[in-house]
């Protein structure tokens, strides 16, 4: 071979080895993200030894037209003998169906892939397969297909591919996913009903998760906030009376401009930012392994707030707080701090996430406090926020319409509170997902003013607004009769940024409370 021929074939297997990286890169990159299908309580499976399913998720590979499927366990898998199951309604004819024998019996399934296996030294073995309903009835289960699965245990979560075309010829089809040992089944995902898939319509940014993402802790090179250092805080206003505003991250940068504008001459403002919102930098992330019922960052807010009080010698100050982490920490002032405050006002602001008992089958019962955190600890944060993509947080995120009837100024908002970091976010949600301040009401020694968006009856009758109604008013509703230091005074046409949306009646109420508070005064 020549000089030049050499430096041709070079460049040659330059180009080449270019080439596979355009092709291979956004497979790589790809691979770890999974549309999540469906969740599943823990606790829920016949044996508590055994295997318990947590999430059902899925990812189609086109180009190889595989579907990979992922159950993620509370807790690891016996990586060296375990058991899945995978049932599938392709559509077919109903006779040719049998009903599921697990726990989610009224589903009925014509495909079924097995995987009960154990690890031997050229890797898993065991029964692997498919099979359809006569083979299964036989006891055959892997009657169609022997062999074809591939296989893999990837931290929590058990990973099975199956070529489509080894389960149907179809883009759409109902599945349940069960879990256990390579000799019984022990849980289902879901219980009840199926989750469905519809490869002719692509979803990105819907119900996503990465799982080489880590939204638990910064990229690296994010500089925090150290502990010895104070928040941003701004100091405006020339009036007698303090007000210590704290806006929420749902708020923007900018929810108390105008208020403050507004009523210079009447109060002196100290607005103290949380930190990582805003732009501002945030404080360092706890410990891993620490739960978020320990409600760290709005903990240390609190603090802030009452370092600010007592460094400023401020008198019966009265905090106005939006949303959280603003809310839940001065509602904990208010209840252990009370001879620092005057009062507070809560400004379009839900105190309790909702979460419905995962020990009522009929899920009507409200969750207990004690299994509160475990469920935001061990389900939601650990196998959704942890890995949940950016597009799939804004894409679920609370709509706009829920900030301002001005369609402008929400989408302002929106695009302010986005801007913080989606680490930042999380923290602060799952925090306040975890706490239940309402809880030490009952210890409230200063009054609490709770400003609640009134909305209007067209916004209230849609039902994707439903969620407004509950968190923003019923709830408050249900709370205010027994609570005497609790006081709810409703804003008609506002939305959660209250103090934008109706200011005369934002400022009269809050001026009227203070008044009130200064009446009172020893």
């Amino acid at each position: 071979m020549t000089t030049n021929q050499r430096r041709r074939l070079s460049v040659v297997l330059k180009l080449a080895m270019f080439g596979a990286l355009i092709v291979l890169s956004p497979a790589i990159t790809s691979a770890q993200v999974w549309t999540v299908l469906t969740f599943d309580a823990r606790g829920d499976g016949r044996d508590p030894s055994l295997a318990d399913a947590a999430q059902l998720a899925f990812r189609y590979d086109k180009q190889q037209d595989l579907l990979w499927f992922r159950i993620a366990l509370y807790g690891q898998p016996d990586e060296h003998a375990f058991g899945v199951n995978l049932a599938f309604d392709t559509g077919g004819d109903d006779s040719t169906k049998m009903n599921w024998w697990g726990a989610n019996k009224t589903f009925r399934f014509d495909r079924l892939v097995t995987a009960n296996v154990t690890r031997g030294a050229q890797g898993f073995e065991g029964t692997i397969g498919v099979a359809d309903a006569a083979g299964v009835n036989a006891k055959q289960m892997n009657n169609l297909r022997q062999n074809n699965l591939q296989i893999k245990v990837e931290g929590d979560s058990i990973v099975i591919g199956v070529k489509r075309t080894d389960i149907t010829d179809r883009m759409t089809m109902k599945l349940i996913a069960a879990v256990g040992s390579n000799q019984q089944s022990n849980d289902d995902v879901p219980n009840a009903g199926s989750a469905t898939i519809d490869l002719s319509k692509p979803t990105p940014g819907v119900r996503e998760i990465d799982t080489s993402r880590n939204n638990l802790a910064f990229p690296a090179g994010y500089k925090t906030l150290p502990d010895s250092q104070r928040p941003a805080i701004i100091r405006k206003g020339h009036g007698k009376q303090p007000l210590i505003l704290v806006p929420g991250m749902y708020s923007g940068d900018r929810s108390f401009d105008n208020f403050i504008a507004r009523n210079q001459s009447q109060y002196r403002f100290f607005l103290i930012t949380p930190p990582g919102i805003n732009g501002t930098p945030a404080r360092t992330m706890p410990a891993a392994g620490t739960s978020f019922g320990e409600m760290t960052w709005t903990r240390r807010l609190e603090r802030d707030i009452l370092d600010l009080i007592l460094r400023e010698k401020l008198s019966k100050a009265v905090i106005v707080a939006e949303r959280q982490p603003a809310a839940q920490a001065a509602i904990e002032l208010a209840s252990e701090h009370s001879a620092q405050l005057g009062g507070v006002v809560l400004v379009g602001t839900n105190l309790v996430q909702y979460f419905a008992s995962p020990k009522d089958p009929a899920r009507k019962a409200a969750i207990a406090y004690s299994d509160r955190r475990v469920l935001v600890d061990e389900s939601w944060v650990s196998k959704w926020f942890k890995y949940v993509t950016p597009e799939t947080w804004k894409n679920g995120d609370l709509r706009q319409q829920l900030l301002s009837a001005d369609p402008a100024r929400a989408q302002a908002t929106w695009d302010e509170l986005e801007a913080a970091p989606l680490e930042v976010k999380i923290r602060y949600l799952c925090e306040f997902w975890a706490s239940d301040v309402t809880l030490s009401f009952d210890k409230l020694r200063v009054p609490v003013l709770a400003l609640a968006p009134g909305f209007d009856e067209k916004f209230l009758s849609d039902p994707a607004n439903g969620f407004a109604k509950l968190a923003f008013l019923d709830s408050w509703e249900t709370l205010v009769p027994k609570h005497p230091q609790l006081e709810l005074l409703r804003i008609p046409d506002a939305r959660m940024l209250v103090l934008d949306d109706q200011p005369k009646a934002a400022d009269d109420a809050i001026a009227a409370f203070v008044k009130k508070i200064g009446e009172t005064r020893p």
